[in-house]
């Protein structure tokens, strides 16, 4: 016992003594700088920032110094609760949640946009993905004022219900899964993994064949994880709650890449902010953003982020044809980055797949919606994205 208290004294010191190290170092880099620019009132706060941003000396060592530190005093949160650490060693964000009235207001905007819809054959319905407010999966230890998204996201299927809005619970089955908890989400990101985006695509699946009575995948080819090739990327993945903690208080997480081992053919448009481009081709050359896959950039780097191999990450507007399935339904997301992996898979049982990505997006959803006649129109926001913030401009 004492030797390990002496331990944690030497490596404290140790600690402090780089700390300071640091700071003098980081204040020659910026105090020269700062000595040689010409200020204005206008321009203070972002030359600052400017000169602050590309003068931090190694600000990752920064960074992990910190995050070995919090490790070493077993802090179960960080940044005054805005992250929690649960006994398991997942990390989540912490939840604001909003009141019934706002999430009333939440209920309008969909029902507005739901009622500009000009093709009235057009099937509309909400769908609740997944996100670590389930159930049963994140768990904080006794005391830590953790505010889930599950309870918020309960009371918002019932509005939507209560007004006549179709509503899919993916958060339902997950016990049929075969996934283990400590596999569902990844521990440094809020997203789940892809094997769990994988079992939401069966599921979808199977909600479209029994509640619209589509004639699609009847001999479970396709939802069918022998007919796909698992590649697991050992210890690749830092997510971006990770990364504002650290690794050596979040760890790293394996990713997994799931793709189709039979023949597929697709031509995607990507439409971005600098433009729009195409891929043609295989699942994995059109669907699959393949460099981020081979980058040996630092794990912090934006480059590596592993959950955006699949449709590129957030795009405005991503458009899936598939060539194989010409008689298919046609999709429409209007999503956040949870189902993106997901609405991937779905698409090999579809004509054609659209995603817009409602946090990117700047144009009319309800114009775009009306332009594109697809045979649905699925709204998906995880739970954790039920905020007053998020739902601004829906059904203007």
């Amino acid at each position: 016992m004492e030797r390990l208290f002496l331990k944690k004294i030497i490596t404290a010191i140790i600690f402090i003594i780089m700390i300071f190290t640091l700071f003098f170092i980081n204040l020659k880099n910026i105090y020269t700088p700062l000595l040689k620019e010409n200020f204005t009132s206008s321009s203070l706060i972002s030359s600052l920032e400017n000169i602050t941003g590309n003068n931090i000396y190694e600000e990752t060592i920064l960074l992990e110094l910190r995050s070995y530190f919090n490790k070493l005093i077993y802090r179960n949160e960080d940044s005054n609760f805005e992250i929690i650490k649960d006994k398991n060693g997942s990390l989540s964000y912490n939840y604001s949640a909003p009141q019934n009235p706002a999430i009333k207001n939440f209920v309008k905007n969909i029902k507005a946009l739901k009622d500009k819809l000009k093709n009235k054959t057009t099937k509309f319905a909400y769908i609740m993905p997944l996100d670590k407010s389930v159930k049963n999966y994140f768990t904080p230890d006794d005391g830590i004022p953790y505010k889930s998204a599950n309870g918020t996201a309960n009371t918002f299927l019932k509005f939507l219900n209560s007004n006549n809005i179709a509503t899919i619970d993916l958060r339902k089955n997950l016990n049929k899964s075969g996934i283990s908890n400590s596999n569902l989400f990844f521990k440094t990101d809020e997203h789940e993994k892809i094997g769990t985006s994988f079992f939401e695509f069966t599921q979808l699946v199977n909600i479209l064949k029994t509640k619209y009575n589509l004639n699609l995948d009847n001999n479970n080819f396709f939802t069918n994880k022998n007919n796909y090739n698992f590649i697991t990327y050992k210890n690749s993945f830092l997510g971006s709650i990770g990364a504002k903690t650290g690794i050596a208080y979040s760890g790293t997480d394996d990713f997994t890449l799931i793709y189709p081992k039979y023949e597929t053919n697709y031509e995607c448009t990507f439409k971005t902010e600098n433009g729009q481009f195409i891929t043609k081709g295989r699942f994995e050359d059109s669907l699959l953003n393949i460099p981020t896959l081979r980058s040996n950039n630092n794990i912090y780097s934006t480059d590596t982020n592993k959950y955006s191999t699949y449709l590129f990450g957030n795009q405005n507007i991503v458009h899936i044809v598939n060539k194989n399935n010409p008689t298919g339904p046609k999709i429409l997301f209007i999503n956040d980055s949870f189902l993106t992996p997901t609405a991937a898979f779905l698409s090999t049982v579809c004509s054609e797949v659209y995603l817009v990505d409602f946090e990117h997006y700047s144009g009319n959803i309800a114009d775009f919606e009306n332009s594109v006649k697809t045979d649905f129109v699925f709204v998906s926001f995880a739970p954790e994205n039920l905020t007053e913030d998020f739902f601004k401009g829906l059904a203007k």
